[in-house]
C-alpha cells in the first residue's frame, strides 16, 4: 500500500501541555482509521497537524508527494452568504459555479480594505482558476448531501442562517466531494441519522485514499476501521481491526505490561539490597568499594528507566457515576391519541403510548420526524396539538439536553451544583472531583468548558436532583468512549436497582443496544413499537406495532343484490 503520511517522534505543546511526545505512525492507502482517546488527549490537535494548519515543534510529519488532506473540523467555515448548493458545486469542480465564483472575486480584488485581504482573494481566486483548468465535473454533490440526510428545502440558503448541525453536515458534503487523498472526520456522524450514518460508513469504506475519524460511536468505529490509533500520554499506539479488537488487545498488552513491570520492580529492589550490603561491606572493608560503586550505578540505570517509563494503569480513573432515586409511579407515561401539527406539516399523528416503571426506551426517527418536539410536549415547554399526556404524580424528570442549553455559561460548576443541592465547600469539592473536574474547572465559568466536561455535569446535575424518570437527547455525544461505558453502566444498575424510568433519544448504535429494552420509531407521523434494542428494530425496520390511531374506515355502502330476470309467478 502507497505511503501517504508518515510521522517520526513528533512532538507539541499547546496552553503548556505536552500534545506529542514523541508520536511516530505511518497512513497508507487504505487505511480506516479510527483515532481515540479521552477528552482533551490532543485528538483534534493531532488531526490539525495532520492538515497543516498546526506546525510540529519537534520531530517529522512527511507527506508523499501531491497527497491532498481534507479536514473536517467540528466547526466547518464557509462563506455565510453562499447557499449550501453553492457551496458543494464548487467543491465538487461544477464550471458554472466557478466562473461565477472567479467573477465575484475579481469584483472583491477592486474592494478589499488591505493588503491582508487582498492577498487572501488572490489565493482563492488562483484556486478556483486552478479548478476550472481541471475540468472538474458536479455530478455527486446532491447526492453526497442526499445520503447525508440534509433537509432538501435547506440547500438554497445562505449558509449563516443555518443551525450548527446543518452547518457541520454541509462542511461534510463539501469534503466528500472534493475527494482528497486523506480524509480526516473529527466527530462526522454526530448529526446523522440512521440513515445517514450507513451511507457515511459505506463510503468510508469504499473512499480510493485514506480515512481518519475521531469518533465516539463505537457501532460506527467497528463497522468502519480497519486499524485503531490511540492517542495516550502523548504517544500514539496501533493496534489492528475494529474498536472491538482494540478492546481485547489493549486488555492483554496491558496485562503484559503490567507483569513485565513488576518483574523490572523486582529487578530494581533487588539491585538496591544489593546495593545496600556492598555498600555496609565497603565501610568495613575497602576491597568491596568498587563493586559497591558499580552495584549503585546499576540500580540507578534501573530506578531511571523506570521513573521514565509509566507504569501500565489496568484500571484508569473514571467518572464515577451512580444514580439514587426513590421509585416513581408505576404509569410514568401515559398519551391518550396525542397528536402534533405545524400549520399544514404533520408531525406526528394520534397515537396512544404508555412508559412504565423500570422500562428503558429508545427514540429513534430521521433528523426532522419529532423526537424533540415529543421532549418538548413531555416536559411542559409544547402543547400538543390534540390528545393527552399524563404523567404519574411522583414521576421526577430529569432532562439531559443535547445543546447543554440547560447549563448557564456564566455560571461555575460550583455555583451549578449548589443550586441543585445546597452542600458545605468539602462536599461540593468531593462530589465534582468524582467526575473528573479540578479545582480550576469547579471553580472557572461552565462557557469555558469543553463539550465533555459540560456533559459530565450535565450528567451530575440529573444525579443531585434524584430523577427517577430521565430524558436523556443524545447523552453520549460528547463523552469519550470510557465514560459511555461508564455511564452505561450505571443506567443498568439504575434500572436493575428499580429506582426509575428511562426515555432517550439517541444515534449512538451501541448505547441502544445496550441500555434499551423497546425503541420508540417516529417514522412519517406514524409511531411504532418494537421490543427490543437497537439490533432488533434495525432487523424488524417498519414491522414494529403501530401506536398510531387509525381513523375507522368508511362505512361501505350498502350492497345492491343480483337482479333475478325470472318471470313473478302469476297471482292466481
Amino acid at each position: 500500500m502507497t505511503l501517504l503520511i508518515q510521522a517520526a517522534h513528533v512532538e507539541y505543546a499547546y496552553g503548556g501541555n505536552d500534545v506529542l511526545t514523541g508520536a511516530t505512525f505511518e497512513i497508507r492507502q487504505g487505511d480506516r482509521l479510527a483515532l481515540i482517546g479521552a477528552n482533551g488527549s490532543g485528538k483534534s490537535t493531532l488531526f490539525r497537524l495532520l492538515a497543516g494548519q498546526y506546525q510540529p515543534q519537534g520531530g517529522a510529519l512527511t507527506l508523499a508527494r501531491g497527497t491532498r488532506v481534507g479536514f473536517l473540523s467540528q466547526e466547518p467555515s464557509f462563506d455565510p452568504n453562499q447557499t449550501v448548493h453553492e457551496a458543494i458545486a464548487l467543491a465538487a469542480g461544477d464550471p458554472e459555479a466557478l466562473d461565477e465564483r472567479a467573477r465575484a472575486l475579481e469584483a472583491m480584488m477592486g474592494e478589499s480594505a488591505s493588503d491582508d485581504e487582498l492577498t487572501a482573494i488572490m489565493d482563492a481566486y488562483a484556486a478556483v482558476l486552478e479548478r476550472l483548468d481541471g475540468g472538474g465535473e458536479a455530478t455527486r454533490g446532491g447526492s453526497v448531501l442526499a445520503g447525508l440526510g440534509f433537509p432538501l428545502d435547506r440547500g438554497d440558503q445562505p449558509i449563516g442562517q443555518l443551525s450548527g448541525g446543518e452547518k457541520k453536515l454541509a462542511g461534510l458534503a463539501r469534503l466528500l466531494v472534493e475527494e482528497p487523498d486523506v480524509l480526516l472526520l473529527d466527530e462526522p456522524d454526530n448529526h446523522l441519522d440512521f440513515a445517514g450514518k450507513t451511507w457515511l460508513e459505506n463510503y468510508a469504506r469504499d473512499h480510493r485514499g485514506a480515512v481518519a475519524i475521531i469518533s465516539h460511536d463505537r457501532y460506527f468505529i467497528d463497522r468502519t476501521a480497519n486499524r485503531i490509533f490511540e492517542l495516550e500520554h502523548g504517544r500514539i499506539e496501533g493496534y489492528p481491526g475494529n474498536y472491538a479488537a482494540y478492546v481485547q488487545d489493549k486488555r492483554a498488552r496491558l496485562e503484559r505490561g503490567a507483569q513485565l513491570r513488576e518483574l523490572q520492580e523486582r529487578e530494581f529492589r533487588k539491585l538496591k539490597a544489593s546495593a545496600e550490603q556492598l555498600t555496609q561491606w565497603a565501610r568495613q572493608n575497602p576491597k568491596f568499594a568498587s563493586r559497591a560503586e558499580n552495584m549503585r550505578r546499576k540500580m540507578a540505570e534501573e530506578r531511571d528507566r523506570l521513573e521514565s517509563t509509566p507504569a501500565p494503569v489496568l484500571n484508569p480513573r473514571q467518572i464515577d457515576v451512580a444514580f439514587n432515586a426513590e421509585r416513581g409511579s408505576t404509569l410514568v407515561l401515559d398519551a391518550k391519541a396525542l397528536s402534533k401539527s405545524f400549520d399544514e406539516r404533520v408531525v406526528f399523528e394520534p397515537f396512544d403510548l404508555e412508559i412504565r416503571h423500570g422500562e428503558a426506551a429508545g427514540l429513534v426517527g430521521a433528523n426532522g420526524s419529532g423526537k424533540t418536539t415529543l421532549f418538548r410536549i413531555i416536559r411542559g415547554e409544547e402543547l400538543p396539538s390534540g390528545g393527552t399526556l399524563r404523567l404519574g404524580p411522583s414521576a421526577v424528570v430529569g432532562y439531559y439536553a443535547q445543546e447543554q442549553e440547560t447549563l448557564d455559561p456564566a455560571s461555575t460548576p460550583m455555583e451549578t451544583v449548589r443550586r441543585v443541592q445546597p452542600m458545605a465547600a468539602c462536599s461540593d469539592i468531593g462530589f465534582l472531583n468524582r467526575y473528573l473536574f479540578t479545582r480550576d474547572d469547579m471553580l472557572g465559568t461552565i462557557g469555558g468548558l469543553s463539550g465533555g466536561q459540560r456533559a459530565r455535569l450535565q450528567i451530575a446535575v440529573l444525579i443531585l436532583q434524584g430523577a427517577n424518570f430521565l430524558l436523556l437527547d443524545e447523552p453520549t455525544n460528547n463523552l469519550d468512549i470510557p465514560s459511555v461505558e461508564r455511564l452505561e453502566e450505571a443506567l443498568l444498575a439504575f434500572l436493575d436497582e428499580g429506582q426509575g424510568t428511562i426515555l432517550t433519544i439517541s444515534h449512538d448504535r451501541a448505547f441502544l443496544d445496550t441500555v434499551c429494552t423497546r425503541i420508540v420509531e417516529l417514522a412519517e407521523g406514524v409511531v411504532r413499537d418494537y421490543p427490543g434494542g437497537f439490533t432488533w428494530y434495525d432487523e424488524h425496520r417498519g414491522q414494529g406495532r403501530e401506536l398510531t390511531i387509525r381513523p375507522p374506515p368508511p362505512p361501505a355502502p350498502p350492497r345492491r343484490g343480483r337482479r333475478d330476470n325470472r318471470p313473478h309467478p302469476t297471482t292466481a
